[in-house]
């Protein structure tokens, strides 16, 4: 079976594949009628993105059912994209593997080239949360605080880590100063403009590693006692990080 598209956004298509590419170069998307979706994560599940957006801002396609694509290699399908300019069209060989469609090629072409992107084997499994798994992944009903953490925000951030380049970890925390983030060698106030009204420990240690999953995007972030989730104030994606479990000793 085969689904042509009309015309493929290079510049948003990219954009959709270099927010997964930080969690795994295996890249899983799922294209609906309405909506274009994709849920990575770590073997441990301790990072969990989730980027959703509407199908027509990435092709111009009509399908009525979703249909699965697995990259080998995203940063092949960067690659491959990075050789159109202008109007870019396509299509997608697919078949019906357990009532479900699973692409077997994923083809972009313009007037001069044509590139097939082969996909994984259809018979293998996707790499899908299923409902529960992403619900639980994202609850929030157990928050600490939350509280927006801009593109300038992370710079700073991540310019302290460079002070403990040895220490894989870090803390957020309130305190009567707003948020703050804390390592071995730095206590620095992040967010001033911040009231807080509880009295109980807000502290939180991540590791630094995760801060790289994020995208050049303004967060709410939901800081909770086992996670912290980041929403972007920017586009459809969540990431969920694990805190660190420390040793008391």
């Amino acid at each position: 079976m085969n689904t042509s598209f009309s015309k493929i956004d290079g510049h948003e298509f990219g954009s959709f594949i270099k927010k997964l590419l930080p969690i795994d170069k295996f890249i899983f998307i799922k294209i609906g009628p309405d909506e274009t979706v994709s849920s990575v994560y770590f073997p441990q599940r301790d990072a969990v993105k989730l980027v959703n957006v509407k199908t027509e801002d990435l092709f111009s396609v009509e399908i009525k059912k979703p249909i699965k694509v697995s990259f080998y290699n995203g940063s092949k399908v960067i690659e491959a994209l990075s050789h159109f300019n202008g109007e870019l069209r396509g299509s997608i060989n697919y078949s019906d593997v357990d009532e479900e469609l699973m692409a077997s090629d994923f083809i972009i072409n313009d007037d001069r080239l044509t590139v097939n992107l082969a996909c994984a084997d259809p018979s293998l499994s996707f790499m899908e949360m299923n409902p529960d798994q992403m619900k639980q992944a994202f609850d929030t009903n157990n928050s600490k605080f939350e509280f927006d953490l801009l593109t300038h925000h992370v710079d700073r951030i991540k310019s302290l880590f460079n002070l403990d380049k040895d220490e894989d970890i870090f803390s957020f925390y309130l305190d009567q100063r707003g948020v703050n983030i804390k390592g071995k060698s730095y206590d620095a106030n992040i967010i001033s403009d911040y009231e807080s009204n509880t009295e109980e420990d807000c502290t939180v240690t991540v590791y630094k590693k995760y801060l790289s999953l994020l995208d050049k995007e303004n967060y709410r972030v939901i800081v909770c006692d086992n996670k912290i989730v980041f929403k972007s104030l920017d586009t459809d994606t969540q990431l969920t990080i694990a805190t660190a479990i420390l040793d008391e000793d």
